[in-house]
């Protein structure tokens, strides 16, 4: 890489400002960057599907797409740098010169690598352009990352939320709500969020999609942050200035070159002229330096400047009250942390906790009467009578009632008043949760749907009343 060729206005910028030049970078180069990336990245995900739709397991896609995430940024890589140095290869030529991205230690980085790399994408051009390894790379990734490492962890970290939180998070919801509408038996998005079963084959889909369109904006901007930080240690944009600086005055001197041989040339029509003005004349240009003399009245003894008043002690003052500043800081953590561990104790439990409170059953429930001496004694007796006079909605209840009255006040159901219907099927006991799922069913078609009962199905449940209280 040779600084003089570079296709970028090099000056000095703070790190985000390099970051945001990446970003420019990418987005005058985005043809020629993405084609290649979208390939090699379409390639990583057939690949990762496919061995995942061989176990039938999702979380493997995903996990082989994030792995071979430095597989990707290489790509990229290899096209911004050749951009920046004049370079614009198309996406054959990209993909022909493989072996020029690929044996870059990629191997050894994917399998010995402990942990992730929090700062990827600035130390990337270290292996891949300077080829650098081992010692000297580490020697040379420390001097890069002086003062600038922080600022490519938090690259890191806010485009891995990007990555997680806005495309991946938002493209499984769309394809949650494109899906058509579950039954009421089945499991929704969030359910299955918060239950652990969220590995599926749209999230494991959704994922590579959102890496493929965010990589190449980590790299870019990671790659801008290293390029401005050689150029601070390097004074590129010195090197870069004085270069131009050389070929103008070098263009300069061989038009004077030129007209001095002009000049002097016995064949040349301008040989009757005088070379001294001539050169005078070319001397006047503003690349050339000047000197003239001037005249200018001065004081024989001038006065000695005064000394202004002594300023020290607002050092001292500065000092004290900074070494204040510092000392009130500590009490107030101090304080911070002595709350923050009282507002903890109260929130433990107490050894002497009071006793909870016998269950007591409620007396009525859905605003039905539960006491046993409320209902008949024969209730399926009484509910085949209403079914019979026509009554059903009135034996339905009947049967309700007494089914809710069977399992709080015989079957030890700690049923409260602020229960559903759905919490009363959950809390019945095994046996009894077929009885009691028909029942439910039938009550909430014919209470809040306003559904008449079959009398054949009411009828029906009350036979089956008697092998339910038994």
């Amino acid at each position: 890489m040779q600084p003089a060729d570079i296709a970028i206005a090099l000056r000095r910028r703070s790190p985000w400002e390099a970051m945001d030049l990446g970003l420019a970078m990418l987005q005058r180069w985005w043809r020629r960057v993405y084609a290649p990336h979208l390939i090699v990245s379409g390639a990583i995900a057939a690949v990762a599907f496919a061995l995942a739709w061989a176990v039938q397991k999702p979380w493997l896609a995903l996990l082989i797409v994030w792995w071979l995430k430095p597989l990707d940024d290489r790509v990229v890589l290899h096209v911004l740098s050749r951009a920046v140095f004049g370079e614009l290869q198309g996406t054959r030529a990209v993909l022909a010169s493989a072996g020029q991205w690929l044996r870059t230690g990629l191997l050894g980085y994917l399998l010995l690598r402990p942990w992730p790399d929090m700062a990827r994408s600035f130390y990337l051009p270290v292996r891949q352009l300077e080829g650098q390894r081992g010692g000297s790379a580490r020697e040379r990734r420390s001097g890069l990352g002086r003062r600038v490492h922080g600022y490519a962890v938090w690259l890191t970290l806010v485009c891995l939320a990007f990555e997680w939180l806005v495309l991946y998070l938002s493209l499984g919801m769309l394809t949650e709500l494109l899906l058509p509408a579950k039954s009421s038996e089945g499991r929704d998005f969030f359910e299955a969020l918060f239950d652990g079963d969220f590995w599926t084959w749209d999230d494991a889909l959704a994922y590579a999609g959102a890496v493929a369109l965010l990589e190449p904006f980590y790299v870019a901007a990671g790659f801008a942050l290293y390029l401005n930080r050689r150029s601070v240690l390097e004074g590129w944009d010195i090197e870069v200035a004085l270069r131009k600086i050389a070929e103008r005055h070098a263009a300069i001197a061989a038009g004077v070159l030129m007209a001095l041989l002009i000049a002097f040339h016995p064949s040349s029509s301008y040989a009757q002229k005088d070379p001294k003005r001539e050169i005078a004349e070319v001397l006047k240009a503003p690349e050339f330096p000047h000197q003239r003399d001037t005249t200018q009245w001065r004081a024989r003894n001038p006065a000695e400047p005064k000394e202004g008043p002594d300023l020290s002690w607002l050092g001292a003052l500065g000092y004290a009250l900074a070494n204040a500043a510092r000392v009130a800081l500590w009490v107030a953590a101090a304080a911070a942390l002595a709350y923050a561990l009282w507002w903890a104790a109260r929130l433990l439990p107490r050894g002497s906790a009071p006793p909870a409170e016998p269950y007591r059953p409620p007396a009525s429930l859905f605003g039905m009467e539960l006491a046993p001496e409320t209902l008949p004694a024969d209730v399926a007796a009484a509910a085949g009578a209403l079914a019979a006079e026509g009554k059903l909605r009135e034996a339905l209840g009947l049967l309700y009632r007494g089914a809710l009255s069977e399992l709080v006040h015989r079957r030890g159901v700690r049923l409260l008043a602020s229960h559903t219907e759905a919490e009363v099927l959950a809390l019945s006991p095994q046996e009894k949760n077929p009885y009691m799922k028909q029942l439910i069913e039938l009550w909430r078609q014919c209470a809040y749907a306003r559904r008449d009962p079959g009398r054949s199905e009411v009828e029906r449940l009350a036979q089956d009343y008697r092998g339910f209280a038994a």
